[in-house]
């Protein structure tokens, strides 16, 4: 329930950017609007800036991060409750050093998933500040540059731009 206030939060501070009052500003995107949405749910910047093939990248990788995280988490406990027993126990054979082992194992995992999870957070952020920026950027089929030879000279080489 925190989460959906905390996302529900998120929308109703940033609904300046659902509201255009000139036709001008309607070509552009505003940074910071698409930064605080990515910050809110990876990928929500990306929609914000019509970067929808980005989406699943962003969102799925957090997921998936997020969900081995708490699994590994969940089993470095439990492992870690076993061990503190055997020890506890006195039990010095290897059974007690494997369950250090698979425990460590877990914490690593662990810690691995947050550190993807936090990257992949972190670039959703950048990647929609990037294309907030970069929204209204000409890309139009009259832009071109060309390298070749040159009609006149046989040894020459030209370099051709077009906008």
């Amino acid at each position: 329930m925190p989460t959906v206030i905390t996302v529900l939060a998120c929308f109703v501070l940033c609904s300046t950017a659902w509201s255009q009052t000139d036709s001008a500003q309607a070509l552009t995107k505003s940074p910071t609007t698409a930064v605080v949405y990515s910050l809110c749910l990876p990928g929500l910047g990306q929609y914000y800036t019509a970067n929808y093939w980005k989406i699943p990248l962003f969102t799925g990788t957090c997921a998936v991060a997020a969900w081995q995280f708490f699994r590994n988490n969940a089993d470095f406990q439990a492992t870690s409750v076993q061990y503190d027993a055997a020890v506890a126990a006195g039990d010095a054979s290897s059974v007690t050093n494997q369950l250090f082992a698979r425990r460590e194992a877990f914490r690593d995992r662990r810690d691995i998933s947050g550190v993807i999870f936090l990257v992949a957070y972190g670039l959703a952020a950048v990647d929609a500040y990037v294309g907030a920026h970069l929204y209204d950027f000409d890309v139009s089929e009259n832009l071109s540059l060309g390298l070749g030879p040159t009609p006149t000279h046989l040894m020459g080489m030209s370099l051709r731009l077009e906008f």
